[in-house]
């Protein structure tokens, strides 16, 4: 009698904690249900990323005020005009001096205005290629922030597969253990991988909404703003072979891109300094008003009076301040061995990124390949073996759990491995600066 009361007990306490484990659970898909149904699109979310981000946006503007520096440093520098009054009248035998007028302009020697537009024009690119640079990290971090919304999506729908599966053990368990033919601990211990299903699924629930905050703020939105269920993707074979990535970084890599005209930039900048040493020109033109002679003065001899004017020509002369124009050449030379220098570690550093994102893309997708052409389908079959033999009476239920969280592993591994492809090929892109893969977006 006390026998059958204990086990009437366990069987209710299950019964009572199964209901408890379907209502979380429940309350996880009814979360899930509540999302938007629209489907999220790679291709949507990058292009919007590209369109709307606001890091993007204002990279792009200062490419933009980069790019006007260029008519600005070419220009000569403003004209200068004065005025000359004279308080006391100056007499001369032609009349009074009464007002003059001078204008003068600034010339630099030859080829220091074409230096200075062609230093701002590589500032100018050095903008530009920091904007490709961004470029494609706001699309690396789209995709990125993309396969780990695709990953919790998948892993949430695969633990609630297997919360299903488990509750069917759980019956089992419950009726052999009613007939005597299963002990308490079979019961027990399904109830228990039940319980570790709902806490993972709670996790991956805060996983979920911290990649879609992620990507809403990419999209320049609010964290919460609902953004659709991830579309299903697959991986695409990646046939670029490591010799023609390295050619490719190198030749369009944004990175190396942006050090190109930073040496380029500094070279100009060098010739610049080294013209220093030669003179500017000012040229300038006074312009005198004179009044007639008064009456009472002698007439001019030579007749009426006429305004004068005078032409001049002033040079700096550059001799007198060498150490400050040395120092200067210096210093721009150190620059542009520091930009060759750099270039170089910057080269280094792509070509290692390459080899190693090449590496793990490989790695991702023979590994997807392993899981879906070979351990998923013989752990399947393993799982339903067990389960046939657990119902027969010739196998022990620890081996059932066994198998089903293998399979509850490989499965998870398996979409683990799909967004690491996808995640590992987009900072693939992004080192080498063109696109590897479309039939993913």
């Amino acid at each position: 009698m006390n026998l059958k009361n204990s086990k009437n007990r366990i069987v209710s306490f299950s019964l009572f904690l199964s209901a408890l484990l379907f209502s979380i659970a429940m309350f996880t898909e009814t979360s899930i249900a509540e999302e938007k149904n629209d489907v999220l699109e790679i291709r949507g979310v990058i292009d919007e990323a590209l369109r709307t981000n606001p890091e993007l946006q204002a990279a792009k503007l200062r490419w933009s005020a980069s790019s006007e520096r260029i008519v600005q440093e070419r220009a000569l520098d403003d004209p200068v005009i004065g005025f000359t009054y004279f308080g006391e009248q100056v007499q001369t035998r032609v009349g009074e001096k009464q007002a003059g007028v001078t204008a003068s302009q600034k010339i630099p020697f030859f080829g220091k205005l074409r230096l200075k537009g062609e230093v701002a024009r590589n500032e100018a690119k050095v903008s530009g290629g920091k904007y490709q640079t961004l470029e494609r990290e706001i699309v690396a971090k789209a995709k990125s922030a993309f396969y780990a919304l695709y990953w919790a999506y998948k892993s949430i729908s695969i633990n609630e597969e297997n919360m299903n599966l488990l509750k069917r053990f759980v019956k089992i368990a419950e009726i052999k253990y009613a007939t005597g033919k299963a002990t308490q601990q079979d019961v027990l211990k399904a109830q228990v991988e039940l319980s570790k299903i709902v806490n993972d699924l709670i996790s991956l629930e805060q996983l979920k909404e911290t990649a879609a905050a992620r990507i809403n703020t990419l999209l320049n939105r609010h964290p919460d703003a609902p953004i659709g269920i991830p579309e299903e993707v697959d991986i695409t074979e990646l046939t670029v072979s490591l010799e023609d990535l390295y050619e490719k970084a190198k030749e369009v890599s944004p990175d190396l891109s942006i050090l190109k005209y930073k040496i380029e930039r500094d070279k100009a900048a060098y010739k610049l300094a080294r013209k220093q040493y030669y003179p500017d020109f000012t040229f300038g033109l006074n312009y005198v008003f004179i009044n007639d002679l008064p009456s009472s003065v002698m007439s001019s001899p030579i007749g009426e009076s006429r305004d004068s004017y005078t032409g001049t020509l002033s040079v700096n002369v550059p001799i007198f301040q060498k150490r400050k124009y040395d120092a200067g050449v210096r210093e721009a030379n150190a620059r542009l061995k520091s930009s060759k220098m750099a270039y170089k570690n910057r080269e280094n550093m792509t070509l290692f990124e390459v080899k190693d994102l090449h590496f793990k893309v490989q790695t991702a997708e023979r590994l997807v390949n392993l899981y879906r052409n070979s351990i998923i389908p013989l752990a399947k079959q393993s799982l339903q073996a067990a389960e046939s033999g657990y119902q027969a009476g010739q196998v022990d239920f620890l081996n059932l759990i066994d198998s089903q969280r293998a399979l509850l592993d490989f499965n998870l591994a398996f979409y683990r491995a799909v967004a690491d492809f996808g995640t590992n090929i987009a900072g693939l892109e992004r080192v080498v600066g063109i696109e590897l893969s479309k039939k993913d977006q």
